[in-house]
């Protein structure tokens, strides 16, 4: 099985460029642009060909007794990391942080690069029909183009996240933070399957791992979050046959 390697190294976050910060979510190039109301989801035909077409789309319904086993030696390894800068903004769909040298995935051999990470009002991924208060996409790219995102879960509880928290006080500034504090303890649990991205131009073929460990955001956070996005979330996909895999 494949072997993953997520090393959070020490690391000076700087501006990226906005053609990284939209690989995640790609501006349309059409003179009505997409949205989650009147040109949403169900419109987002219109502004990406794949996201109406495309048979391996993201998100999903991960149904748990339905997932396929992984290999043991299929493990994430999570090494220090420290206190980097980082710019934090308004995408016009989500807050976002972009980042430099953050960290790395390697698969195959081929290593991904963390470029930013955003947060959606509600979790887009379900596990066995369940949606969490927030959802952190970790998104990484290799040299070659490919994309693989992370996803963590986040439900309401009484402690706060400090990358979070660093976050809402930095909109539109450049601070510091750890990209590695967003992660659970127990980054070798969480399913796997090949998606898409959630907004146009929803292109496929990208990697997901989502982490079975839930963190918490305190009801604050989430709620000053959500005061800036509060349904930006696509609704789930057809899994159109897919296997998901679980470790």
């Amino acid at each position: 099985m494949n072997k993953i390697l997520l090393a959070f190294s020490t690391a000076t976050l700087l501006w990226i460029t906005s053609g990284l910060a939209e690989e995640h979510h790609a501006r349309a190039t059409h003179e009505v642009h997409w949205d989650y109301d009147k040109n949403g989801p169900d419109r987002w035909g219109e502004f990406g060909e794949m996201c109406g077409l495309g048979k391996a789309q993201s998100p999903i319904n991960i149904i748990s007794k339905q997932t396929s086993n992984l290999d043991n030696i299929n493990t994430i390894f999570l090494n220090e990391s420290l206190q980097s800068k980082a710019s934090v903004v308004d995408n016009g769909h989500a807050i976002q942080v972009n980042v430099d040298n953050g960290g790395t995935v390697e698969v195959d051999g081929v290593e991904y690069k963390l470029v930013q990470f955003h947060f959606h009002g509600k979790s887009e991924e379900q596990i066995d029909g369940k949606q969490y208060d927030l959802v952190a996409h970790m998104v990484h790219k290799s040299a070659f183009g490919s994309l693989l995102v992370i996803a963590v879960l986040f439900e309401e509880g009484k402690s706060s996240n400090p990358v979070i928290q660093t976050m809402l006080n930095s909109v539109g500034k450049s601070t510091q933070l750890n990209p590695a504090n967003l992660l659970p303890k127990n980054t070798g649990s969480y399913y796997h399957f090949m998606g898409s991205l959630t907004t146009p131009p929803c292109s496929e073929n990208v990697k997901w791992y989502v982490m079975k460990e839930v963190q918490n955001a305190s009801k604050e956070q989430i709620a000053a979050l959500r005061k800036f996005y509060n349904h930006n979330y696509r609704p789930v996909q057809p899994l159109n046959g897919r296997v998901v895999e679980s470790k």
